[in-house]
């Protein structure tokens, strides 16, 4: 319990490290994703409709997850910015101490309670070095506790039925911010379904509480945003495949290594797989699936198999001696799995983003109004925020564009879809002049490179695109070129406001 000295060191743990992630945080750069999400909150809070002056591709639990941080910076006289790093350090403490008490009521070994709830520190607080916020890092602190009492099983906590019920609640808030994310949680069910054969499992309290959140959920996008599944899926189900990653950047990573070399401890020593080691193997192939299906190769994409990797290691290291073989390969091999994934994230550092850095000395002081065009939401965040500029555009990047547009040019439909195609590009070029002449933002931006991202090498002007609007050409008299950084131009509104 609490009192126990075992107990006690944790809490002193997960003391120091909070504060530490509280005062160290904030110095850091909020990612873009995670800085678009606090503007587009804000503005949304201010009276914009989801899906329609924002238009954004993933599902609306995300604004909801980030009101209160916004909420707290207009109540008290911090930056958004700080109040999100300080929310969502809030989440992670809380879900640790959560986690602490679980542990502490469980059948476990102190030694084993000792390395797992140190696992669950470095998820929350270090692997998301560079990623601090995103929703990935959400999702674990807010589903931590279950997936652990989900994988301990009869070795976990006794916990009342209410508290099994808030576990698995407060664990829906985190899964449901992606689909993908509820396959973690299948592996651990099926991997301890495949081992036990024990089927009244699935009816566990946590395991209804999310079943039941499911369909509420989605009635609430029913009810009150319909225009996301009438107005976002449709062209996101067209285009939305230009984001792909190539095959290298998804499989050529650390954590795939990873991976291997936890797969092959497993195979090598199968004799000793328990119940808890083969529900987090679950888990992890679980994440591993999540991380595949999304085929990006994204940075963030991968923590939750690190964190699922990192429990594993974890677990098997208090044990390590009921497992023959070479107990000092076995210890490489499980120093391996760590370095490559903690490691890595380690080595990439905080979150860095040059053009913001660079972009930012264009913005001649705080509520000038912002557009840019781009694809690359990097591009227009988290510089808005850094600069307390005003956004001027519905979208966090033109993400309608590169898919609609290399679809057409390389012939890849037919019939309806392409001409839906030719919709979709007609209707993002509608949406971007509107906002030119609604917000007449007083700098924009342009991304003039030749091999634009996600482009794949199509050749793409955004200005000769936006000149087939007829309004274009009288709004954009009003803009004159003022500069060039990272093969973005930068144009100043001269007209009056």
């Amino acid at each position: 319990m609490r009192g126990e000295p075992s107990s006690r060191l944790k809490w002193l743990a997960l003391a120091v490290t909070g504060l530490t992630a509280l005062l160290i945080y904030p110095r850091f750069a909020l990612t873009h994703d995670a800085s678009w999400y606090l503007m587009a909150t804000s503005m949304w809070l201010d009276g914009a409709e989801l899906y329609r002056d924002i238009v954004e591709i993933n599902p609306p639990l995300s604004f909801y997850l980030t009101a209160p941080a916004v909420l707290v910076s207009r109540a008290i006289p911090v930056t958004p910015t700080e109040a999100y790093f300080g929310y969502c350090t809030g989440i992670a403490a809380l879900s640790a101490a959560w986690i602490i008490r679980l542990l502490a009521r469980s059948a476990l070994a102190a030694a084993q309670r000792t390395m797992l709830f140190t696992a669950v520190l470095a998820v929350f607080f270090v692997l998301p070095i560079a990623e601090f916020g995103q929703r990935e890092h959400l999702m674990l602190t807010l589903a931590m506790p279950y997936l652990l009492v989900l994988a301990l099983g009869d070795l976990g906590p006794g916990s009342s039925r209410g508290e099994r019920i808030a576990i698995g609640l407060m664990a829906a808030l985190g899964l449901m911010l992606k689909p993908y994310f509820l396959l973690i949680p299948a592996g651990i069910v099926l991997a301890r379904l495949a081992r036990d054969r024990q089927w009244q499992r699935l009816f566990d309290w946590p395991n209804l509480a999310i079943g039941a959140a499911l369909p509420g959920y989605f009635g609430l996008i029913v009810l009150v945003h319909p225009a996301y599944l009438a107005e976002i899926m449709p062209p996101a189900r067209l285009v939305y495949a230009a984001y792909d990653g190539h095959p290298l950047a998804l499989w050529l990573r650390p954590e795939v290594g990873a991976v291997l070399i936890a797969t092959w401890i497993a195979l090598r020593h199968r004799t000793s797989l328990d119940r808890v080691l083969t529900a987090l193997l679950g888990g992890a192939a679980g994440a591993l699936a999540c991380y595949v299906i999304q085929n990006k190769g994204w940075d963030y994409h991968v923590l939750p198999l690190a964190a699922l990797l990192l429990l594993v290691a974890a677990w098997i290291v208090p044990q390590r001696r009921a497992w023959r073989g070479n107990d000092r390969l076995l210890a490489l091999l499980l120093g391996a799995v760590v370095l490559l994934t903690l490691g890595n994230q380690i080595a990439r550092g905080p979150y860095r983003n040059p053009l913001a850095d660079d972009l930012a000395a264009f913005v001649p002081g705080p509520g000038i109004g912002i557009a840019v065009l781009s694809a690359d939401v990097a591009a227009g965040f988290p510089l808005v925020n850094r600069t307390s500029a005003r956004w001027g555009s519905r979208y966090p990047a033109q993400w309608l564009v590169p898919g609609a547009h290399i679809r057409l040019q390389r012939g890849d439909c037919a019939g309806q879809v392409c001409r839906e195609l030719a919709d979709v590009l007609d209707r993002a070029r509608g949406n971007m002049v509107d906002d030119l002449i609604r917000h007449r933002p007083e700098r924009v931006f342009i991304d003039e490179n030749p091999r634009k991202l996600f482009f794949g090498g199509e050749p793409f002007n955004y200005l000769a695109f936006l000149r087939r609007d007829a309004r274009f050409a009288a709004a954009w008299s009003c803009y004159a070129r003022i500069g060039r950084r990272h093969g973005y131009s930068v144009w100043a509104r001269k007209c009056g406001s």
